[in-house]
């Protein structure tokens, strides 16, 4: 291509098809007509010698052609908002708000520090929560209906960033007279009890059944729930066990009512991560709304 034919009003409009992958959206952010934006992607298209976007239910879905270009493109428009878009966000007197997605637990270990410091230093921002199922999480952001999620997220794709805010080790939890209290946790005995799962998404298994399958082992599943913090009293009324983070049970209140043993089964820390949309990540007053959860975490 020739690069004097270049329009660079091309690339802010592909890097926003890019970042929403839907053109109706992409007008909306950019201000511009739906037709307006077809027609600029129809030239750049023909510069390029590649279709960029296929068409899909969603919206639209970028060719390899589009995934190669997009990052380089990318950072030089990074570069440039920078020049113009200030730098720092006057939390003493700006305002704003913010929508998060995260569920109980996150909500517990961060809002109240959180809330305090915003306070303090941000008198005129608001906050609104959301529940946050993780499955959820990427498409609201996508669809910029929220403005951070906070959970324990597998997969982040291109267009997402993340930061781990707090880490906690898993514990199995009984009251203290249930059958298990008190002896050995074999697998075995793991398996032959009745469980409470906690699944924020409504499914029946949850991240220990491939291990238990692969012992040729399978367990009961007794009741699901979509709560953290309701399964300490359960716990205690029942004859159900449950696998949580240690967190939950110390900040519970009811650590003395239960009876806690290790899991005979190795699982990997619970990373809880913060999750923003790339196209708010230059933002100043999201940065600084993700700087000061960082800091009331960094104590956790």
């Amino acid at each position: 291509m020739n690069y004097e034919q270049l329009d660079l009003n091309l690339l802010k409009i592909f890097d926003a098809v890019m970042t929403e992958l839907n053109v109706t959206r992409a007008a909306d952010r950019l201000n511009m007509t739906q037709p307006a934006v077809s027609n600029a992607l129809k030239r750049l298209r023909h510069l390029v010698n590649d279709e960029l976007f296929i068409k899909v239910p969603s919206g639209v879905s970028p060719t390899p052609k589009a995934t190669e270009m997009w990052q380089p493109i990318r950072e030089s428009l990074t570069q440039i908002r920078r020049t113009f878009e200030p730098v720092e966000f006057d939390s003493a007197v700006e305002s704003a708000s913010f929508t998060i997605a995260l569920n109980d637990f996150s909500a517990h270990v961060i809002l109240p520090a959180l809330v305090n410091t915003l306070e303090k230093l941000a008198p005129n921002i608001n906050l609104r929560t959301i529940p946050n199922t993780h499955i959820n999480a990427p498409m609201l952001l996508e669809q910029a209906e929220i403005d951070l999620a906070i959970g324990v997220f597998l997969q982040v794709n291109a267009r997402l960033r993340s930061h781990t805010l707090f880490t906690s080790t898993w514990v199995c939890a009984m009251r203290h007279n249930h059958p298990l209290a008190g002896k050995k946790l074999t697998l075995a005995r793991y398996a032959e009890a009745k469980h409470l799962l906690v699944t924020l998404t409504g499914e029946t298994t949850g991240l220990l059944e491939p291990f238990l399958q692969e012992q040729g082992l399978t367990r009961r599943i007794g009741l699901t729930v979509n709560q953290f913090f309701v399964v300490p009293q359960i716990l205690i009324n029942s004859d159900l066990i449950a696998v949580l983070p240690i967190r939950v049970v110390e900040l519970s209140g009811m650590s003395d009512q239960l009876y806690l043993t290790a899991v005979p089964i190795e699982i990997p820390l619970s990373s809880v991560k913060m999750m923003w949309h790339e196209r708010s990540h230059h933002n100043p007053a999201q940065a600084w709304l993700r700087s000061q959860l960082a800091k009331v975490c960094s104590g956790i």
